[in-house]
């Protein structure tokens, strides 16, 4: 992206921002033009020694002020269903104000964070919000060597940076999606997205990408080689004669009004609180912040989010997230995650791939697709496929070729015997020197183990080598529903309760299914840390038969303890007396053979009845 060197166009405008970098030092590194692009901005502001604290990691409250002083938001949202912030605070307002906007959200329905550090993904995925930065390449986040890490939430807005050369990983590939960022690399991260931030329109340049956060009107004809983003502070446009080469985001507060008949532009994003757009034919057209009542035809119409109602016709719609009343026709309309749709018009397809989404209005599709099993269709149709059954079957009933276990491999070190029990005193056959075994329980100095054969018997301990370094697990896999019901259904476990809990130590999970035998469904998936390789969870079919409140170690305690085999039980993490972590990995098998969960889930599994069924593979 053209760095411009002249960013306003009056004199006084450039001495007044030489003369605020003055008082500061900038490091004398990569950072350091674009440290100064910040503060002649006012995007970032030092303490009151002037010192930017460039390698600080920027807190969530302080990179919602940074992007709202961007926008020139100002409309305030209600906070008080947080209890971790205080009106008092001094990133109040402009945290409100993310959040009226839709950039920000909670963590939880109670926790913002305020002061937390914020991540490099979540950095990246408000970034992506507030200047309405897409890319029709969904998946070159799977360039970064820990793609796996990157929550599913992000990996949008990390793929759409990424191909746009916004962003970059670290040098071993990595994109480090948990890491915090400095506030330097938040000011980089806007120096390489912005070439031009005006306040007025007359410094806006003929090339770059373009950020106006002023109030004063825009000229009824415009033309840039670019992009433009317009912030809350403009409350109206008319583009009778603009040519905005790459697209145009319209950020405005609330009764925000645009009328684009004389648009030429590739991508239209509306974003703003409220307001009515009417436009001509677009090529794409994204419907984000909180309500838009737009006007107008397009070949392809994208719902990112809040509720929406769109009056034209397109080609393609998707809704990714919210609402949209759609009256038209379209080609093509797919629903993903919980969205709806109202359609008061035609659809030659309507296909539905989120879980609880939801159709219905006046209008009609001639073929409906429906891949969920839970959606909601009131809606006039021709013909329905109902893909989800189909599928379903086919998955469930590979699930038995499809899952996996963890095994823990070591080698036999010196002639040994296998014995049939545990007592040993029947023998199986005589382990040469080099034979592989692989743990399945080590309660003591006997182990049970089983070979390549598949025969499974107990030895002494000290005949085997240390086991090797790599444990066959896999926490980033997480089977598909289907998968997961056929494993516990066509595998015919039976529970004395209404519930059944499947733990795979490969894919480090714990599964809770209700039901009764042959018919299992799954309610809840959640992460897990099980035995580490010399202490494997034993695998086999077991029961609940304990609860406890607490273990108590040396140094640290477990609670919400749910015991199924001997000593082997659920419970939380480790945990330190006064209830904060102790070590509160999961996703790894770490344990002495118990299987750890968070403690919500830990809580949740105490709650199950006694003599639940637990199956361990």
């Amino acid at each position: 992206m053209k760095r411009l060197i002249i960013m306003l166009g009056v004199v006084l405008s450039l001495l007044l921002n030489v003369a605020a970098t003055e008082k500061y030092t900038f490091p004398n590194d990569w950072s350091k033009d674009a440290l100064k692009f910040a503060v002649e901005n006012e995007i970032l502001a030092g303490d009151e020694n002037y010192d930017l604290k460039p390698k600080e990691n920027i807190t969530r409250a302080e990179m919602a002020a940074v992007l709202v002083r961007l926008l020139a938001a100002r409309k305030q949202a209600d906070l008080s269903g947080y209890d971790d912030i205080s009106a008092n605070a001094w990133y109040y307002e402009e945290l409100s104000a993310a959040v009226a906007c839709g950039i920000f959200g909670g963590v939880s329905a109670t926790k913002m964070q305020p002061n937390q550090p914020i991540t490099r993904e979540q950095a990246v995925v408000v970034i992506c919000r507030a200047f309405g930065i897409v890319s029709t390449e969904r998946d070159t986040y799977k360039e970064f060597s820990d793609k796996n890490k990157i929550s599913a939430y992000a990996r949008d807005s990390v793929s759409a940076m990424k191909h746009l050369g916004l962003v970059d990983g670290y040098h071993d590939g990595t994109f480090g999606p948990k890491r915090s960022i400095t506030r330097a690399e938040v000011a980089q991260l806007l120096y390489n997205i912005f070439d031009c931030i005006a306040d007025v329109p007359g410094e806006i340049p003929e090339q770059g990408t373009v950020i106006y956060r002023g109030a004063e009107p825009l000229p009824e004809e415009l033309s840039i080689d670019g992009a433009l983003i317009i912030g809350q502070a403009c409350d109206q446009v008319t583009a009778s004669n603009w040519t905005v080469t790459d697209s145009l985001v319209l950020r405005g507060g609330e009764d925000f009004s645009a009328e684009l008949v004389g648009l030429n532009t590739q991508m239209l994003f509306c974003a703003p609180l409220s307001g009515t757009i009417h436009a001509a034919q677009m090529p794409a057209v994204y419907l984000w912040g909180n309500e838009t009542n737009y006007s107008g035809d397009a070949e392809s119409l994208t719902v990112m989010g809040g509720k929406h109602t769109y009056n034209g016709t397109t080609s393609a719609a998707e809704l990714r997230a919210g609402s949209l009343i759609y009256n038209g026709n379209a080609n093509e309309i797919v629903l993903q995650a919980s969205t709806k749709l109202e359609l008061n018009g035609e659809a030659a397809t309507l296909t539905v791939r989120g879980e609880n989404a939801k159709v219905e209005g006046e209008g009609k599709a001639a073929l409906i697709m429906t891949y969920p099993e839970k959606v909601k269709i009131d809606l006039a149709y021709d013909e329905w496929q109902d893909v989800w059954q189909e599928t379903y079957l086919a998955e469930h009933d590979t699930a038995l070729e499809v899952v996996q276990t963890q095994r823990v491999p070591c080698s036999v070190w010196k002639r040994a015997t296998l014995y049939e029990d545990k007592a040993m005193t029947k023998i199986l056959r005589i382990l040469e020197v080099g034979t592989t075994v692989y743990f399945e329980y080590h309660p003591d100095d006997r182990i049970y183990v089983s070979l390549e054969d598949g025969t499974k018997g107990w030895m002494m301990r000290h005949a085997c080598g240390w086991t090797e370094g790599v444990v066959s697990t896999d926490s980033s896999v997480d089977y598909s529903e289907p998968i997961k019901e056929g494993f516990v259904n066509l595998n015919g476990y039976e529970s004395k309760t209404d519930y059944l809990i499947w733990i795979s130590k490969y894919t480090q999970k714990v599964m809770v299914y209700e039901g009764e035998k042959g018919n299992w469904n799954l309610i809840r998936t959640f992460h897990c840390a099980t035995g580490a390789n010399e202490t494997p969870t034993p695998a086999g079919v077991f029961e609940i038969f304990k609860h406890t409140d607490q273990w108590d170690f040396p140094d640290h305690c477990v609670r919400q303890v749910s015991v199924f085999n001997g000593g082997h039980a659920f419970h939380t993490v480790l945990l330190n007396f006064d209830g904060t972590f102790y070590n509160r990995r999961v996703g790894e098998p770490i344990s002495h053979g118990c299987v750890r969960l968070m403690p919500d889930d830990a809580n949740y599994i105490f709650n199950l009845p006694m003599n639940t069924c637990v199956v361990v593979y």
